[in-house]
């Protein structure tokens, strides 16, 4: 259970460079009221700050206020500067502060006045603190708008989507792990489709590089079957030529050649003779 102890607000919209504290847990009910002095003093409620706590409140909490106005808009127009929020609050016997501020940026998160991200360095930008306030709240900032603040900017349930009223519903029920897993399951399915994806891409290079090298295996084999055939016809050759050659009578071919020889010489001289007469 939390137990909210005080809110301190200081340059925060309305309330100016004077800290102002709202305790809650010193009577069973807080109820706050005021008295418009610029409007005379009659008893006029509007315009005291009475929304200005409860903004405040939201601010501590989500970083938020209750609308959509900017963040430096909610810093007191006189001053434009050292707007901070603090709020103190108890959970299960531990004590916990949120201090968060703008101009300068400040969001500190005290647990037994410890301060869990003392080295940090975003100067009030630190998401993973804001995660650890949010599941220690374990309240959404649209549901901390429908079931605490109750004001009249917050849109109606009846007018809501069917989506956001079932966010709203389930967050009540305490069954939004359901719909959390159900987006894990959605995130993980996406992601193994496009694992899927990668993976029939992997293959289908692989299968086009496959069949590039049996093309060329092909055509390797190709070229060792005609140079087979080309060998197998030279060899073929060959051995004509060689069976041939060994029927040739090498001495009656010398005696042939120096017969042969011996004719041309006389011939040439005969045809010399026959050219002298």
């Amino acid at each position: 259970m939390i137990i909210i102890k005080d809110i301190t607000i200081k340059n925060f919209m309305s309330v100016g460079n004077v800290t102002q504290a709202v305790r809650f847990n010193d009577n069973g009910l807080t109820l706050v009221l005021g008295n418009n002095v610029d409007l005379g003093g009659d008893g006029s409620r509007n315009g005291t700050g009475k929304t200005t706590i409860i903004n405040a409140l939201s601010y501590a909490m989500y970083g938020n206020a209750l609308t959509n106005i900017r963040k430096d808009n909610l810093i007191n127009k006189t001053n434009g500067k050292g707007m901070l929020v603090t709020l103190d609050f108890e959970k299960d016997g531990v004590q916990y502060r949120i201090e968060r501020g703008r101009k300068p940026n400040i969001f500190k998160f005290y647990v037994d006045d410890i301060d869990t991200d003392s080295g940090n360095e975003a100067q009030g930008e630190n998401r993973q603190t804001q995660t650890q306030v949010d599941k220690l709240f374990e309240m959404s900032h649209d549901m901390f708008k429908h079931i605490v603040a109750l004001n009249t900017y917050t849109e109606p349930f009846l007018s809501m989507r069917a989506n956001d009223q079932r966010a709203i519903i389930e967050q009540l029920l305490g069954i939004t792990m359901l719909s959390e897993k159900a987006e894990a399951l959605k995130e993980k399915q996406r992601l193994n489709k496009d694992a899927i994806k990668e993976e029939e891409y992997r293959i289908k290079a692989v299968e086009d590089a496959n069949q590039t090298i049996a093309k060329s295996i092909s055509d390797l084999e190709r070229r060792q079957t005609l140079w087979k055939t080309k060998k197998q016809e030279s060899l073929q050759e060959l051995e004509v030529a060689i069976n041939v050659l060994d029927k040739v009578d090498i001495e009656a071919e010398l005696k042939n050649h120096k017969h042969l020889s011996e004719y041309l010489k006389k011939k040439t001289r005969l045809d010399e003779a026959t050219l002298d007469q």
